[in-house]
């Protein structure tokens, strides 16, 4: 990298003309033509002086403006200096702009043969890396949609933050891998599955209970054993459902609840938070019925003739969707007998209701706040 005690040139590089730089649908930037090496000029379409254009331009349409800017302060100071993002506020965000800038000068720089300011790039796919988490620098990665068998060196970096959570000893223990999944949330792409698959085999077992590619073995009832693969498709497609249709009720009561807090609820309104209320228990009662039934399976597998207990973890489900059922009965202050009431009584269509709490709300509460079950 040249520096204040650097070569010294002969003639300045800045007497040539200047040169207008141009990259993907943005642009020029300028710099002094003589600053550019043949390299670029045979790896893009550069046009030098001419009586009728006396501006020399070169087009580099494969490069975005903010890797553009890198090349450019590079070509000029020596250095690596990347613009600031301007439309992220998060931390994160701002590390994962910079990555991804990052690793399209990586690129570009190979291409035009700029080989210190590959190896500055390099160091920052390294630094700025180490500001991420795993779910999102594998984020980042997708949207370079970099073929890794020309970039060797990116690839190995990937690996590299993956394979901790592959060793069969993980220094951060099975609580990082739930870390790490949490983070890493319902996979969208291929590479996300593949990285679920491999934090999932390191994450706890109370983890893995939850997830529809395990369930209790039946060689022993403290082991976990993965699921049949048809079977773990259909509990993954049931618990999307449920998930969808939960997110779905949970935006519309928002408005619901707010609208009780100024006045009240009309009788079809009220109708239909009773409603949400109603599909949460059924969907706590389903998740329940599937825990339930992969302990029987592990008692047949056993084959005991002996009573067996229902698993602790079920059991306790099982108590809070019974328990759900009176906490929604307390909430609205009515009965069983009198719900069905409220739905028969013509009479009061247009009624409010202003002295019952909204089910999984109390006095008080922000729109958002709903009961542990729902």
């Amino acid at each position: 990298m040249a520096g204040y005690w650097g070569p010294k040139p002969t003639h300045s590089p800045y007497a040539s003309g200047p040169c207008a730089v141009y990259f993907t649908s943005a642009g020029p930037l300028h710099i002094p033509r003589s600053l550019l090496n043949e390299n670029m000029k045979q790896a893009a379409q550069f046009r030098d002086d001419d009586s009728s254009h006396p501006l020399s331009e070169l087009w580099l349409d494969d490069i975005t403006l903010d890797a553009g800017h890198v090349i450019i302060h590079y070509l000029i100071t020596g250095t690596y200096q990347c613009l600031q993002p301007q439309e992220e506020e998060e931390e994160e965000k701002k590390f994962a702009a910079e990555l991804a800038t990052a690793i399209r000068v990586y690129v570009a720089a190979d291409s035009l043969s700029l080989p210190a300011l590959r190896e500055m790039a390099r160091g920052e796919i390294f630094r700025l890396g180490e500001w991420l988490s795993l779910p999102a620098l594998i984020k980042v990665m997708e949207e370079a949609a970099l073929s890794f068998d020309a970039y060797p060196g990116i690839a190995t970096y990937v690996e590299s933050r993956v394979l901790p959570y592959s060793q069969d000893e993980v220094i951060h223990g099975s609580d990082k891998a739930d870390e790490t999944l949490d983070a890493l949330g319902a996979p969208d792409s291929l590479s996300k599955a593949l990285l679920r698959s491999v934090l999932l085999a390191k994450a706890s077992e109370d983890r893995q209970k939850k997830e529809p590619n395990y369930r209790l073995s039946t060689v022993g009832y403290a082991a976990l054993e993965l699921r049949p693969i048809e079977e773990g498709m259909e509990r993954a497609e049931k618990r999307a459902l449920r998930n969808a249709e939960a997110a779905d009720e949970e935006q519309e009561l928002g408005p619901l609840m707010e609208k009780k807090k100024k006045g009240g609820l009309k009788r079809e309104e009220w109708a239909r938070v009773l409603a949400f209320q109603r599909n949460a228990i059924k969907r706590a009662e389903e998740e329940s019925m599937e825990r339930a039934m992969d302990a029987q399976r592990w008692l047949e597998g056993n084959k005991s003739t002996a009573p067996h207990p229902i698993p602790k973890k079920d059991a306790k489900i099982r108590r809070l969707v019974s328990e759900s059922f009176r906490a929604l009965h307390e909430a609205c202050g009515i009965s069983p007998d009198e719900l069905a009431e409220h739905y028969d009584n013509e009479t009061n269509s247009d009624c409010t209701w202003t002295d019952q709490l909204t089910p999984g709300s109390s006095q008080g509460s922000s729109v958002h706040k709903v009961s542990s079950w729902w």
